[in-house]
């Protein structure tokens, strides 16, 4: 145990003796070396942890910073494996060259370390403490040079008062947005984390398949919505990020809605967008059933949607900008009239995630203005769209993975109009 003034770094082990560890060391590309806890709930080998973790190092050293603190959620999922939906409060990552990681968190939640984390080293906070101070002096304690800090800017979870309280308890350091330290790394999924997100869209498919199969005139979406999540749960999926997305009739034109005990009528719509998540990586897709035949502009909307998803496979490759696959697939919605209800990008990054999304489009989307170009790892959700208010709306989506020679798509369903009769 290393002590600081007022506060111990503690080992997990101290924390978890009951918990069964085998604790390594792995050497990394600069010689350093790099101290780990491996156990049976970890979500991938050490060997991709560690691989990611000398990707974000490499990308600390091109930043010119002296530590990270990382406090997303995900990022801190992604780097360490730790998990928790109470990330509502404190956590912070502490990352530096030359050091094993410290994780200054909720002392409630600090089990949860030696459950589903490699890392070996914590600092607790209680509730009655200020954890940017006591972050401040873990940095100090340990000698870290904070000359240039890396902070994440664009969080959801720093807050305003909480960078005001390091800036007190740091002065004269310079604090920097590197969240793309991280983004960068993540954008390109690894074989390890292909894997898991087909498990994922494993699951959509089989929800996917028993909604349809349950939906019918006479049948409340309420209906609907539990049975998706009963397959969700059978099916070892663990909660979402996003709840689905299950609509019918006039209320398919709003987006992000979910059921509201609205009855099924005959000729009409039935929306669904759903996700599962393992290891908190999620797939998602989109689908339109109709029930009876479709109005020929509803069959002229889906036939657009269809052939943007088709045309944007038929595009993606590497080299070819996330722009270009949005210019040329929302060409498809608007030569067939419809652009106007086309309001949104055609698609966005997807892998780790938790709640309030299941997306990663701060990373990096398929929209105009984003001129960076595709790369084999990158996964995206597409998700052609088309709401007329009070109306109908009607969508297709499919997650599909960036090869290097052109797109490969997670979900097994056929990509087409759905009809019931």
């Amino acid at each position: 145990m290393t002590r600081l003034p007022g506060k111990p770094i503690m080992d997990v082990r101290e924390m978890a003796p009951e918990t069964l560890f085998e604790t390594v060391q792995h050497r990394l590309g600069n010689g350093d070396l790099l101290t780990m806890n491996t156990h049976g709930r970890l979500g991938f080998t050490l060997m991709e942890y560690q691989r990611r973790w000398e990707v974000v190092l490499a990308n600390m050293a091109r930043l010119d910073l002296d530590v990270l603190l990382v406090r997303s959620p995900e990022n801190i999922t992604w780097l360490t494996g730790y998990e928790t939906p109470g990330y509502y409060k404190y956590h912070c990552l502490v990352m530096a060259p030359g050091m094993d990681p410290v994780l200054v968190l909720r002392r409630f939640e600090c089990l949860n370390v030696a459950e589903y984390a490699w890392v070996t080293r914590i600092v607790p906070v209680d509730d009655w403490e200020v954890p940017a101070e006591i972050t401040a002096r873990v940095m100090r304690d340990l000698g870290l040079r904070t000359r240039r800090v890396g902070i994440e800017k664009r969080g959801w979870f720093c807050t305003i008062e909480e960078h005001e309280q390091l800036e007190l308890a740091l002065p004269g350091a310079a604090f920097l947005d590197a969240a793309p330290a991280i983004w960068d790394a993540r954008m390109i999924k690894s074989d390890e984390e292909i894997a898991v997100m087909h498990r994922s869209a494993a699951i959509v498919d089989k929800a996917m398949t028993a909604g349809f199969e349950i939906a019918a005139p006479g049948v409340s979406d309420d209906i609907i919505n539990a049975e998706v999540h009963r397959v969700i749960f059978e099916a070892g999926g663990e909660y979402m990020s996003l709840p689905p997305f299950i609509l019918s009739g006039e209320r398919t034109c709003l987006p992000h809605q979910t059921a509201r005990s609205d009855i099924v009528g005959e000729r009409d719509l039935v929306f669904m967008e759903l996700s599962a998540t393992k290891f908190r990586y999620c797939a998602a897709l989109m689908r339109t059933l109709f029930i009876g035949d479709p109005t020929e502009r509803q069959q002229r909307v889906a036939e657009a949607c269809i052939a943007a998803v088709d045309t944007a496979m038929a595009t993606i490759k590497p080299g070819v900008s996330a722009e270009d696959v949005d210019r040329i697939a929302r060409a498809e919605v608007e030569k067939a009239g419809f652009g106007e209800f086309f309001r949104h990008r055609l698609g966005y990054s997807i892998g780790v995630n938790y709640p309030p999304d299941w997306g990663e489009g701060e990373i990096i989307s398929l929209c105009r203005g984003e001129t960076r170009t595709l790369q084999p790892g990158m996964v995206f959700h597409m998700v052609p769209l088309c709401l007329v208010y009070r109306q109908f709306g009607i969508g297709f989506s499919e997650t599909v993975r960036v090869t290097e020679t052109g797109c490969e798509r997670f979900s097994q369903l056929p990509l087409e109009i759905t009809v019931k009769h």
